[in-house]
């Protein structure tokens, strides 16, 4: 692992330098070394970066582009990603800590994505003409203008795709803006960009912190903010948003509970629950931290998902067979060790792990931890810990399994699990969340709409839904009896 330098930023599609000498400093969860040095932008880097996408939006062409020919250039822009995939793949291992294989995944769905997203296009109508109460009404579907992308750290190059994609395709310039843990596969992002020859101002990556964010948020000339990070990240986002009555999404934080119906079948469905919940170090905002089983089935289940994270290996994230990796950051691992903690004294039963690894003294590790008799007002049932530890919540019957589910601030995903389909989509259907799914159906919404309810975000991603984020809906009128003249367009 060399170290990775680079001493200009991405701004309107153009290399240029900082207005200031500042610098961010990548440290390999890893290793615990500085692996990455990179410009820091400033205000004014900011600044530069909504001001040309202000102009690409108001002069230039790429609103005023079919979605036909944006796509072509998207197109362009995730070649160039899957061309260069291993350096894209090693960037983000080397600076968020996440597996190859979980990496790897991320990276190869890149194109799935887009394809999906353009499907999701076709529905989008941007034109209608409907009948009103006098005449025909032109209904107007316009590009809402210059978005502000916010970027987690926990997966940085899908996530940054899931705001440029849909943001691009729309007709909105975007400014992009990684986490500062994790800037470097934001520059593989931009090369990528650059190599599609997208027009000026139409996209700037810019990774920095608080400030940064906080400005971009704020600028006056940015018309609609997508953010996913944390609840408390988001209510202030929101905040903002809201003094200024522009637009804003927010995909936020979970507390994800998974049922296991009476009749399930625990071979078959614990693995596909700890995908669902252990990958990524459970450093996923949809992890199922929550499994509520009946009380007479927790010893089995406890038992096979203590044999299964067992047998998984802690290493190397660069290594192909590691299957848990070091936590992203110092102060992660500190809060995950806080809440097993916290979990003990509270009087939840320690069932596995709690513990840095034996032998590993470098690298931000934690043991993956399985908690069980956890009753759901515990603070480990409450609170996300964003890290590998599950609670194991018993219940005496289905009714009892719903509302402890749904007992809780957050509402971002859900799983039932259960041999009768049927049954289990009715359970799903009580479940107060974005998206749930059923058996080994697949999360974040499975190409269906993606967000939260309650503390776990507003407005929603992917699906058609996700593409009206970012539209302006206007009508005009026509007088009594006339219709809309042609063309429409």
């Amino acid at each position: 692992m060399g170290m990775y330098k680079r001493d200009e930023l991405f701004i309107g599609g153009r290399w240029e330098g900082s207005a200031g000498s500042d610098r961010l400093q990548v440290i390999s969860p890893t290793t615990e070394q500085v692996i990455g040095d990179v410009p820091a932008p400033t205000s004014d880097d900011v600044d530069r970066a909504v001001n040309s996408a202000r102009r690409a939006f108001d002069g230039g062409p790429w609103p005023r582009m079919s979605v036909v020919e944006r796509a072509a250039y998207l197109r362009r822009v995730v070649d160039h990603l899957t061309t260069h995939s291993d350096e894209a793949t090693e960037l983000q291992i080397d600076e968020m800590g996440g597996t190859r294989r979980f990496i790897e995944a991320n990276v190869s769905a890149i194109p799935l994505l887009l394809d999906q997203v353009v499907r999701d296009a076709e529905q989008v109508p941007l034109t209608e003409v409907r009948r009103g109460t006098v005449g025909d009404v032109l209904v107007l579907h316009d590009p809402v203008g210059v978005v502000a992308g916010i970027v987690p750290w926990n997966s940085p190059l899908m996530a940054a795709m899931t705001k440029l994609v849909p943001s691009l395709l729309m007709g909105c310039p975007i400014v992009v803006k990684p986490a500062p843990e994790s800037p470097l596969s934001g520059y593989a992002l931009a090369e990528a960009v650059e190599a599609a020859q997208l027009p000026p101002g139409v996209v700037s990556i810019l990774g920095g912190g608080l400030a940064v964010g906080e400005h971009l948020v704020s600028h006056p000339w940015v018309d609609m903010v997508t953010f996913t990070g944390s609840t408390l990240g988001g209510r202030s986002v929101a905040a903002t948003c809201g003094v200024q009555l522009k637009r804003v999404a927010c995909e936020l934080g979970g507390k994800s509970a998974a049922i296991f119906m009476p009749d399930a079948d625990l071979d078959r469905f614990v693995p596909v629950h700890l995908g669902n919940c252990i990958r990524n170090v459970g450093q996923i905002c949809i992890s199922l931290s929550r499994v509520l089983v009946p009380r007479e089935r927790q010893d089995d289940l406890v038992e096979r998902i203590v044999a299964s994270l067992s047998a998984m290996r802690i290493g190397d994230p660069h290594d192909r067979d590691t299957d848990i990796g070091p936590l992203a950051a110092e102060r992660q691992r500190a809060r995950v060790e806080h809440y097993i903690k916290q979990g003990i004294d509270e009087g939840a039963v320690l069932a596995l792990g709690g513990r840095r690894p034996a032998g590993m003294n470098r690298g931000w590790y934690v043991e993956p931890t399985l908690f069980r008799d956890v009753d759901n007002r515990m603070t480990v049932a409450r609170e996300e810990i964003f890290g590998p530890v599950i609670c194991v919540i018993p219940y005496q019957d289905l009714d009892e399994a719903v509302s402890i589910a749904n007992d809780s601030d957050y509402g971002l995903f859900g799983s039932v699990y259960s041999d009768d389909l049927a049954s289990a989509t009715a359970i799903a259907r009580r479940l107060e969340t974005g998206t749930c799914a059923v058996n080994d159906g697949p999360p974040s919404g499975g190409g269906g709409p993606f967000g939260g309810w309650k503390q776990s975000g507003v407005g929603r991603e992917r699906a058609p839904e996700g593409l009206l984020e970012y539209l302006e809906t206007r009508s005009i009128a026509m007088p009594a009896g006339a219709r809309v003249p042609d063309p429409v367009h």
